[in-house]
């Protein structure tokens, strides 16, 4: 049986005990840990649920927060992508406010290590409960793992003068509402088992920035332990200045046909479906967060970490399908003169190296004096057939340049997070990894997006495998094999491990060497290995490089 009634701040619940091989997990859905953001909480801090009376039955998930959702070409009917939405989709909602917690615990206080897990789709898109999150696997494993739904886009990270003046700031309410999350966990958890001074936060993608901003945050400061960052640590990002959000949410308004200086009662009053506006791209949706001065003091990521973050342990890593190659180099020589006007091209013809010439020449031009002092060309040996290719690993690995973020998510520029944080927070632990593998491949994939020759290992492959959450009849419907299934019990018992005591290491696990003084990381593949120093001339270079680009020394 399972943990049974669980007593909280909120009133008692009873979850969803599970059969079979997850007998003994219970699964709590959809917990209020907020009131609804409607009305005259929108854009509003979140303010306490309501508590209840008896026993609450959890079994329904929460409505994911209302996000633009794709249309078919074939007569307009809507469509989701297999890989991260249930079809039908999840009911949408302003009222988005809900955690899941799948816990093995029998009974309360067993001190179990926690993990909240914030999804992806950048800050405007994704759900708590997509169907590779899921947790019962880690929960077999001994963590409690808690799936936190937040708001998103222009309900969560939306900010007009108007709501500075009433609040003195305004902006980051979906990163309000994940600390608001935090702190309800942090005084219910050992009621599910779990152990409140163990908490571990993690995400993906948008994920991990919501969870480098948590461990970065004073507002959440002393309850988060460890960190996971599964794309990217991203310490080098900046955030919004406050009246430059205020004017994107002007500008939002304003594409939509409503006048921003309407009063907040009177923004308030509209309706959601009427704000939220499916004709406007997503990218031009309020969807970042800002220097506020209080939840994000600085206005980077790493300065809001020197000061906040001690006794917080990391790991986060980088895919082999991340790496741009010419990511940064759009104004180059080389770019102009081979491809002309990047506004002009589209991604296939300006993302492209045909043979061993044009990789030569254009890492001559990305590298400058540094690809004569390393000997460049007889360093890296590469063929027509396997230029592009190699170009596509180089750029994951660390030559990539450093404009829009791209070296900043190389495996170089995580080994160097290890250093930052050493030399910060010098007892806290870093692990950093390089994600290879490649999923198994439906014949429908071939010529999409899901390519794996144009994708590699592609953004978000791995969650199938942190999570083993596999399962035969749940989308997508990929030929597992069984070396899918070996990796995901690694992977996910990595991961654990680490929630468990902030190191990834365990029995009958290769070994995974830490990215602090001696720039460490670990390659996860079938033949998963570890790799420690920069003294390879790979590895010189790329440490050279990213430090000149980046104007850093460690």
């Amino acid at each position: 049986m399972g943990i049974g009634i669980v007593k909280t701040t909120c009133g008692s619940m009873k979850g969803i005990e599970l059969k079979g091989k997850y007998e003994g997990i219970t699964e709590f859905r959809g917990i209020p840990y907020a009131a609804p953001p409607v009305g005259d909480l929108r854009w509003a801090p979140p303010a306490d649920p309501k508590s209840w009376d008896g026993v609450r039955v959890m079994d329904t998930y929460g409505p994911m927060c209302i996000q633009k959702l794709k249309y078919d070409n074939i007569e307009g009917s809507l469509i989701s992508d297999e890989d991260y939405y249930y079809v039908p989709y999840p009911e949408m909602s302003e009222d988005c406010l809900y955690i899941n917690i799948c816990t093995g615990a029998r009974e309360a206080g067993e001190n179990r290590p926690v993990y909240m897990w914030y999804h992806g789709g950048g800050l405007t898109n994704g759900y708590s409960y997509e169907v590779e999150f899921n947790p019962e696997e880690m929960a077999k494993k001994g963590a409690i793992v808690v799936q936190v739904g937040q708001r998103l886009n222009l309900f969560g990270y939306f900010s007009l003068p108007q709501l500075t003046d009433e609040q003195g700031q305004s902006g980051n309410y979906g990163l309000m509402d994940q600390i608001k999350a935090l702190d309800w966990v942090y005084n219910n958890i050992k009621a599910f088992g779990g152990d409140p001074n163990n908490i571990t936060v993690g995400g993906q993608s948008g994920g991990s920035h919501r969870a480098m901003a948590i461990a970065g945050s004073p507002m959440s400061k002393g309850r988060v332990r460890r960190v996971i960052c599964q794309s990217w640590f991203l310490w080098f990002m900046k955030y919004a200045p406050l009246r430059e959000a205020e004017d994107h949410g002007r500008e939002y308004l304003e594409r939509i046909g409503i006048d921003p200086d309407l009063s907040l009662e009177e923004l308030r009053k509209i309706d959601a479906n009427r704000l939220f506006s499916n004709d406007v791209e997503r990218n031009q949706l309020p969807g970042d967060m800002c220097c506020d001065g209080l939840y994000l003091p600085y206005p980077t990521i790493r300065e809001n970490l020197e000061r906040f973050a001690s006794n917080v342990d990391f790991l986060g890593g980088t895919n082999l399908g991340e790496g741009n190659v010419f990511n940064a180099r759009e104004d180059s020589l080389y770019f102009i003169s081979h491809y002309g006007n990047s506004s002009n091209l589209g991604f296939e013809a300006k993302n492209k190296i045909e043979n061993a010439d044009d990789f030569y020449c254009h890492f001559k031009n990305l590298l400058g004096d540094l690809y004569d002092k390393y000997d460049f060309s007889n360093l890296i040996k590469v063929t027509d057939e396997n230029a592009w290719f190699t170009a596509r690993k180089l750029a994951t690995l660390g030559l990539c340049g450093r404009g829009k973020t791209g070296l900043s998510k190389s495996v170089m520029m995580h080994r160097l997070f290890g250093r930052f944080i050493r030399e910060h927070h010098p007892e806290d632990n870093v692990y950093t990894y390089f994600w290879t593998h490649l999923e198994p491949v439906r014949p429908e994939d071939y010529g999409t997006r899901r390519d794996p020759m144009r994708l590699l290992a592609w953004h978000s492959s791995e969650l199938w495998y942190t999570f083993a959450s596999m399962r035969e009849g749940v989308p997508p419907t990929r030929p597992w094999r069984e070396v899918d299934y070996r990796i995901a019990d690694m992977l996910c018992s990595y991961w654990v491990n680490f929630m468990k005591n902030g190191d990834p290491n365990g029995e009958g696990l290769p070994y995974w060497p830490s990215a602090g003084d001696n720039y460490g990381y670990m390659e996860l593949a079938e033949d998963a290995k570890g790799h420690e120093g920069v003294d390879s001339g790979l590895d010189a270079l790329m440490y050279e490089f990213a430090c000149r680009e980046y104007e850093i020394s460690y």
